[in-house]
C-alpha cells in the first residue's frame, strides 16, 4: 500500500490491515457537489412540484396528487435523486473526519451509520406521490391511501432519526473545529430543533431545524467545494 495514497484517502483504516493491497483506481466523490446540489434541489422539488398536504387526510392529499400528476411525477424523480445526493453527501462527510480513536471521531461514525440506516427509506419516500397515483391508477383509491397513510408514519420516525444524526454529526464537526465552528455548530443546533419539531407544534422549530439545516449543509458544501475548512 502507497502510503501518500494512505495519507490522502485512507486514514480512517490502519495501514497494517491494507498490507499486500494495490489500489488501481480512485474516484474522488464531490462531497461538497453532493452537499450543495442535494439540498438546494430537495428543497426546489417539495416547494415547486409536490402539493401541500397539511392537515389533509389522506383521500384528500391523493385528490390533491392526482390535480398535479405530471408535476408530482417529476419532482419524484428529481427529489429521489437529490435526497440521495444529500444523504450520501452528509455520510462520506462524517467518514472523511473519521480518522482516529477520538470522541469526536467516534460520533462521527455513529452519525453516518444513523445517516445510511435513513437512506433506503428516506430516498423511496420521495417517489411515494408517483407510487400512490400508479396504485390508484392500477388497484383502487384504497390501496393508495393506504401508502400515504403509512409514508407518514414513516416520515416522523425518519425525521426523528435525522435530526439525531445532524445532531451528533454537527457536535463531531464543532470538536474538530470544522468550517469555521460556528456553521457546525448551527448544524448541530438545526438537528435538535429538528428533533424537537416531531413533539412540538412550534413553527420556529420546523425553520430552525430544516431550513437552518439545508442551509448549513450548503454553507458546508462550499467550503468543502473550495477546500475551506
Amino acid at each position: 500500500m502507497d502510503r501518500k495514497i494512505h495519507e490522502k484517502y485512507l486514514l480512517h483504516e490502519n495501514i497494517d490491515n491494507l498490507k499486500g493491497l494495490e489500489v488501481e483506481l480512485i474516484y474522488e466523490w464531490e462531497v461538497g457537489s453532493m452537499l450543495i446540489f442535494g439540498p438546494i434541489v430537495s428543497m426546489l422539488c417539495w416547494i415547486l412540484f409536490f402539493p401541500d398536504n397539511y392537515q389533509l387526510n389522506a383521500g384528500e392529499e391523493l385528490a390533491k396528487l392526482a390535480e398535479s400528476k405530471n408535476s408530482v411525477v417529476l419532482g419524484g424523480y428529481l427529489a429521489t435523486i437529490s435526497t440521495a445526493s444529500m444523504i450520501l453527501g452528509l455520510y462520506f462527510l462524517a467518514k472523511s473526519i473519521n480518522t482516529d480513536k477520538s470522541t469526536s471521531s467516534n460520533l462521527a461514525e455513529i452519525s453516518g451509520l444513523l445517516i445510511l440506516l435513513t437512506f433506503p427509506v428516506l430516498v423511496g419516500l420521495q417517489g411515494i406521490g408517483i407510487a400512490a397515483l400508479d396504485a390508484a391508477d392500477r388497484v383502487d383509491a384504497g390501496l393508495a391511501q393506504g401508502i400515504l397513510e403509512g409514508a407518514r408514519g414513516w416520515d416522523i420516525s425518519l425525521s426523528f432519526i435525522m435530526g439525531i444524526s445532524w445532531f451528533i454529526l454537527g457536535i463531531s464537526l464543532t470538536m474538530k473545529k470544522k468550517f469555521y465552528t460556528v456553521i457546525s455548530a448551527l448544524f448541530a443546533i438545526a438537528g435538535v430543533s429538528a428533533i424537537l419539531d416531531n413533539f412540538v407544534e412550534f413553527e420556529i422549530f420546523a425553520i430552525i431545524g430544516w431550513m437552518g439545516g439545508f442551509l448549513s449543509m450548503v454553507i458546508m458544501g462550499v467550503l468543502t467545494f473550495m477546500n475551506i475548512e
